[in-house]
């Protein structure tokens, strides 16, 4: 079996070799390690070193930041471990989040793992007219390349750069632009937002240009046209440039326009319900990442889940979750009492993704779903109520019983705005999408109780995010801020 390189240990070992001018050096060089030349070499490389798979995401504390989640104590549970260790930081809402309430670093390695992705795609994007195969073949990796270095600066600008205002984006802190295509010990400046955003747009245009020559729309598992697109919308939604957000999400729908129907499925709750983020989900688009977040794990001592508030706004009809059961949330019942004096409570779990050995897919997707929402929205800024309205029904049919799906259209464009971004909240809960709406639409003000103390004595303490607070935008790393100059002291680091 072939045994590939990363990207980066491939560039510098090319590197040696033009530099050393040796004929021997590859006889010294391990012999079952190949340098890659053909398109499926470098494939497979790009999705060994820059796709997440069934791995736990780095940012999987997205969520805790938000409205959607709130803390519980289950105090007869003896599994698991105390996850208030590595959320309170972040649910909190501290100066160092990655800190634990007894100051044990919880460190964040989104930025490195990202960067990484970022440093694998300009080295393929950069090698692209060297590399053999198919015009078909080159173009998918090409387009793979540039979906996947989006994706990343989309992440990081969200996370670690403030929110997208085109008022202040020219002057407003982003993140490092690195366009280097080869591992280098220098330090990259903070981009404005503006410049974030503009890479992006590029590299939406380049990945799409490169889809439409490709052979096939390929795998979920792999980014391709559809899935790109959906996220050009998203890119462009968080722009506030209307026209384009509606562009990319019609052409994201012309490419794959399904919804998955829970009206079609088994009653949710049941014994027959399969989970929602399955491989029988025809909206799905790319699949990737590990499903179940330690956080909210419900079988743990003291965790975070579904917050009363986000349970709030599903009403009846609603198969998403609606009365303790649901296709996103459902109620477990569980006895808290003994053997002989049974005491049931309902404990909420999320179940709308799971483990690819029960799902097929992965644990997190982009959709269509989001297509749908991301119109809708930009025809609702735009004016047009009517095309608002029909987008936020279809998707509504597929995920509430008929009596209750439909809405009529409002009177007025704010409150048209607000029941989109209200469904939005109920669609991508646990998906990692609040966070970065929270900050696109105001960055309000947000509460949150945490839990202290053990079984016997629980304790609870409040905090406040502040509207408009500087902390939705996170701190660089502590690792990150420790070895780089710029970023915050110390030596440079590639």
């Amino acid at each position: 079996m072939k045994r590939y390189t990363s990207l980066v240990t491939t560039t510098a070992l090319l590197a040696t070799l033009i530099l050393s001018g040796c004929k021997g050096f590859l006889d010294e060089y391990s012999q079952d390690t190949i340098v890659p030349t053909s398109a499926k070499d470098y494939s497979e490389i790009l999705y060994g070193d820059a796709y997440f798979k069934e791995v736990t995401l780095p940012y999987r504390y997205l969520d805790l930041l938000t409205d959607d989640v709130m803390a519980y104590a289950n105090t007869k549970s003896v599994q698991g471990e105390d996850q208030r260790r590595t959320a309170f930081g972040y649910f909190t809402w501290q100066d160092q989040p990655e800190l634990s309430p007894t100051k044990v670093l919880n460190s964040d390695y989104t930025w490195l793992t990202l960067y990484q992705h970022i440093l694998t795609s300009n080295i393929i994007i950069n090698q692209i007219g060297e590399i053999k195969g198919t015009p078909e073949e080159i173009a998918r990796l090409e387009g793979e390349a540039h979906a996947v270095r989006l994706f990343a600066f989309f992440m990081l600008t969200n996370i670690y750069g403030e929110p997208y205002d085109p008022a202040t984006a020219s002057t407003a802190m982003g993140v490092p632009l690195n366009y280097h295509h080869y591992a280098e010990d220098v330090s990259f400046p903070r981009a404005t937002v503006a410049e974030d955003y503009a890479e992006m747009v590029k590299d939406i245009e380049g990945a799409m240009t490169a889809f439409a020559k490709a052979d096939n729309e390929g795998t979920i598992y792999r980014w391709n046209a559809a899935a790109t697109a959906v996220l050009a919308s998203r890119v462009y939604l968080h722009m506030q440039d209307w026209d384009s957000v509606i562009k990319y999400a019609d052409q994201a729908l012309s490419l794959n326009g399904a919804l998955h129907d829970l009206n079609k499925l088994p009653a949710p709750g049941s014994d027959d319900a399969k989970i929602f983020l399955g491989k029988e989900n025809r909206e799905i688009n790319y699949s990737y990442g590990f499903g179940w977040i330690p956080e909210f794990r419900t079988v743990h001592p003291f965790y975070f889940n579904a917050s009363s508030d986000l349970l709030s706004i599903y009403s009846e009809g609603d198969l998403r979750y609606y009365d303790k059961k649901g296709y996103f949330i459902n109620a477990n019942k569980i006895n808290v009492g003994s053997f002989w004096f049974p005491k049931y409570e309902y404990v909420m779990d999320v179940v709308k993704s799971g483990t690819k050995e029960d799902t097929h897919t992965y644990g997190f997707a982009i959709r269509s779903a989001e297509a749908y929402l991301n119109r809708a929205e930009a025809y609702a800024m735009k004016g047009d109520l009517s095309r608002a309205m029909k987008d936020l029904n279809t998707l509504r049919r597929a995920r509430i019983t008929p009596e209750h799906a439909m809405l009529e259209t409002p009177a007025t464009q704010d409150e048209a705005v607000r029941l989109i971004r209200e469904e939005r909240r109920r669609e991508f809960c646990f998906e990692q999408l609040r966070w970065f709406d929270l900050r696109r639409e105001g960055m309000p003000e947000l509460h949150h109780t945490y839990i202290t103390g053990n079984a016997k004595e629980i304790g609870t303490e409040e905090y406040t995010l502040p509207a408009k607070s500087p902390k939705y935008t996170l701190p660089v790393p502590q690792v990150v801020r420790e070895s780089d100059a710029v970023l915050g002291g110390g030596k440079t680091t590639k």
